[in-house]
């Protein structure tokens, strides 16, 4: 009895493998189905892999978590926001280099009565709103002005002299913004400023490989000097034993100072790290980050600064000077340094200050001081030690990676991650939504057509209420209802409001082909052996409607993943899970498209859309190939 019911099973096999050898020769022969089953298993390696294939974090990506204690847990941005891509530079179109440029400017005059009829000029630039400006202020830095013209409303002009002009802070006129004109122009003047600037794809700098400092030969890669007259004091050394340790494990690697009290000078120590700034344009912010700790003096000086090397010169710039108390512990100090509200602002006196800073490509040197007075010497022996740890400086461009980074604060997020996890909500959602609608279809339909009278009535009226209500509108209203109830919106969520509208019209479909067979003179035969309803449905029935089951399947799934990312584009999706829908309300939400134009960055919306359309076409295409195969009626006969 063993023996046959092993036999029995084994030819069973063989049998379903001879079927699916059948089924899978004419789906071979199909092109559209081939296309979408390549498609289709190709965002599925992505989404099954995209943990490798991304390379940061979808949501709050972040370098060096817990490595840098000023920030507490946290790292620090991968990138500044609204990178574009880094392969951008390799297109031939795009301007780099010193470049002209011709901005527009609106004037307007206004005159306070209040103030003894007191008139000023007010300009605004072209595509700006209100005039608020007093000078013309520019939207890049300044190599050279060409020239300056004045349009009035007759339609003359001129040349406007530069004895008729002025440069702020003259000195600085290779970090020039702004022009202040000398007299009072008729209202309505349209000034035109032809200028040249450098403009460049910057890419970010790490100018401290090793900031941990795990090993002797990242502390080589400094170069250390002091003014003081003893070349042996202080001593510079690399400490294997009193770095700090951010996390069990760490190497204890640092930089330590050791000062023994010889006269009444503050010695300073200086520590540098040389690197290239090869671009033209300035980068849009740097972060600075250090550890140190003081023993032997109440206090020490800490100033951080870049030296600029031009020809046989260096130009100093002093970011920070601080105050460092000894307290026993480290000190952790850092700061992003992108706008003129820092004190580097006020020291090397430039909006913003990196403008000033990185003024041309060229040689660059990242520069700590530490300086020690002997009068604030409080060991008995005259013995001061400084450590220094976790130092770091991270230049941040205007490009980065393949899609560039959307506006995230306060950690930009990195739009190629974005896309590759948004793979796997998008076929979760939909796989999902598309089994759990055709199992409840199925089974309703299996059960209305079969039984009939009230059973079917009750069905089908209550699946024809659900087709006929507006389906995105009602989402909205129960994903915002589940908004307000819960305060939050999961995934699973969405999967069940889905499922729960879309199991109607194929519940209909398969009533009607039941309809049909249950007419069929093998259904009467079973019925007349005496066979169960259950039975009857389980063993003759379900089996003749399968073939529509894998149809359904494959053409369910593009609309739950369509309507998936339309409630996350409305801001209604799940705000913890990187979706494709979710990039498309991120752009949206940030008026990009109002403020800079749909082409500026047009990488960041139209990779999701192609993606959305190219998943949902596949699965269209796996559908109608399953049809042409499973459909008597398009059957292909060969």
């Amino acid at each position: 009895m063993g023996e046959n019911s092993m036999a029995t099973r084994k030819q069973k096999m063989k049998f379903a493998i001879k079927r699916f050898k059948g089924f899978w020769n004419q789906f071979k022969r199909s092109k559209r189905g081939m296309i979408g089953l390549i498609v289709i298993a190709f965002f599925c390696i992505i989404a099954i892999f995209a943990p490798l294939i991304a390379p940061y974090e979808p949501i709050d990506p972040q370098l060096g978590e817990g490595e840098y204690p000023a920030n507490g847990a946290y790292g620090i941005k991968i990138a500044e926001d609204l990178c574009k891509p880094a392969w951008y530079k390799y297109l031939p179109f795009i301007s780099r280099g010193q470049t002209k440029i011709t901005e527009k400017f609106y004037s307007k005059i206004k005159i306070y009565p209040e103030l003894g009829n007191y008139t000023v000029q007010v300009f605004r630039r072209e595509g700006e709103k209100n005039a608020t400006s007093s000078t013309l202020l520019l939207s890049h830095r300044v190599a050279s002005i060409e020239e300056i013209k004045a349009i009035y409303l007759n339609g003359t002009s001129q040349i406007i002299p530069e004895s008729d002009w002025t440069i702020p802070r003259s000195g600085e006129i290779d970090r020039l913004r702004e022009i202040q004109l000398k007299g009072i122009y008729p209202n309505n003047t349209i000034f035109e400023v032809t200028y040249l600037t450098g403009v460049d794809l910057i890419e970010n700098i790490k100018v401290v490989e090793d900031h941990k400092f795990t090993s002797e030969e990242s502390f080589n890669q400094w170069i250390c000097s002091t003014n003081s007259t003893d070349p042996a004091n202080p001593k510079i050394n690399y400490n294997t034993e009193d770095g700090y340790v951010t996390k069990k494990g760490d190497n204890r690697g640092c930089i330590e100072i050791v000062y023994q009290k010889s006269s009444s000078k503050p010695v300073e120590v200086t520590i540098e790290k040389p690197f290239e700034y090869p671009y033209y344009e300035p980068p849009k912010s740097f972060f600075i980050h250090t550890s140190i700790k003081v023993e032997g003096a109440s206090t020490v000086k800490l100033r951080t600064l870049f030296i600029r090397k031009e020809e046989a010169k260096e130009i100093p710039y002093l970011l920070k000077e601080i105050p460092i108390m000894s307290s026993g512990s480290y000190n952790h100090k850092s700061g992003s340094f992108s706008s003129d509200a820092d004190i580097v602002a006020r020291n090397i006196k430039a909006r913003p200050p990196q403008d000033r800073i990185f003024a041309s490509p060229g040689n660059y040197t990242f520069a700590l001081q530490v300086i020690i007075d002997p009068k604030v010497v409080t060991d008995p022996e005259g013995t001061v030690k400084v450590y220094l740890d976790n130092v770091d400086c991270m230049i941040y461009g205007n490009t980065f990676g393949l899609l560039g980074t959307d506006n995230g604060i306060p950690f930009p997020r990195d739009l190629f991650s974005l896309l590759v996890y948004g793979s796997r909500v998008s076929l979760f959602v939909g796989v999902l939504t598309a089994i759990f609608s055709t199992v409840i279809g199925l089974f309703l339909g299996l059960i209305s057509g079969y039984m009939g009278g009230i059973v079917d009535e009750i069905i089908m009226r209550f699946a024809d209420l659900l087709l006929v209500l507006p389906t995105l509108p009602l989402f909205i209203v129960l994903v915002v209802s589940l908004q307000t109830v819960t305060g939050y919106v999961s995934m699973w969520n969405i999967i069940i409001i889905l499922t729960l509208f879309g199991w109607m019209s194929f519940a209909r479909s398969v009533r009607s082909m039941v309809l049909s067979l249950r007419e069929r003179t093998f259904i009467e035969a079973a019925k007349a052996a005496g066979a169960g309803k259950f039975h009857i449905i389980n063993r003759h029935i379900l089996p003749n409607v399968f073939a529509l089951v894998y149809i359904t399947l494959a053409t369910s799934v593009p609309s739950a993943i369509i309507t998936e990312a339309s409630l996350s584009w409305l801001g209604l999706g799940d705000p913890l899970l990187p979706s494709w829908g979710k990039i498309l309300y991120d752009f949206q939400s940030s008026m990009i498209a109002v403020s800079k134009g749909l082409t500026e960055y047009w990488f960041w919306v139209f990779p999701a859309c192609i993606a959305i359309a190219t998943l949902a076409t596949a699965f269209i295409l796996v559908g109608y190939a399953l049809d042409e195969i499973l459909n008597p009626r398009l059957r292909e006969r060969r």
